[in-house]
């Protein structure tokens, strides 16, 4: 398994570990280009480590910190936001694996704190035009996205559908509350899908 070559379970439960640096962001993408795919652009005006392009041109309505509900690194609304308002768009910053083992490339060309976040970032889930199944990341800190309690009871912001990538406030939202979601049910671990050298086809 990925997680026992990289002795990530004793990092997974750290709830303080560092968020991402610029450089760290950087290495992601530059390994993303060498092993995945060479004609991906990163070249957004708005850092990783302030999300991506969105709306007009500015970063999206969040930034990352670490929280006080034990969910360690996670994501604040940067401004009021409004029940209904398109809070993140998946489709501007996703990053696609075409298979098993374009993953697997990525993730063991990495050192080994990055390659435990890639795992813990990486999901599977079905393409709203074909139904594949894919895996799927984000290089920038909408990674962060936590999930709201086990029914996702507590979840501000969700899709309007479960292979939908954007997701929309389910309330209105006071600045600086943290962005919960209820994980879908077609939203899969990659490391549990594909993590074992017995599962290299998605």
């Amino acid at each position: 398994q990925i997680e026992d070559h990289f002795f990530c379970r004793m990092y997974a439960i750290d709830k303080m570990k560092p968020l991402p640096t610029l450089q760290d962001w950087e290495l992601l993408r530059a390994k993303y280009k060498q092993h995945v795919d060479s004609s991906c652009s990163f070249d957004d005006i708005v850092p990783p480590t302030m999300g991506y392009t969105f709306g007009h041109g500015g970063p999206p309505p969040y930034y990352a910190k670490h929280s006080n509900h034990g969910t360690g690194r996670s994501l604040f609304a940067s401004r009021d936001i409004k029940k209904g308002e398109l809070t993140h768009d998946g489709t501007n910053t996703n990053i696609m694996f075409p298979d098993a083992m374009s993953w697997r490339r990525f993730i063991f060309s990495l050192p080994r704190n990055r390659a435990c976040d890639m795992v813990d970032w990486s999901w599977t889930e079905k393409l709203e035009e074909s139904n594949e199944r894919r895996i799927f990341s984000a290089l920038d800190i909408s990674v962060f996205f936590n999930g709201g309690g086990g029914k996702g009871n507590d979840a501000n912001v969700n899709p309007m559908s479960s292979t939908s990538s954007k997701l929309y406030a389910t309330r209105d939202i006071k600045k600086d509350e943290e962005l919960l979601t209820a994980y879908s049910y077609s939203i899969h671990s990659a490391m549990y899908m594909y993590g074992s050298r017995k599962l290299m086809q998605p």
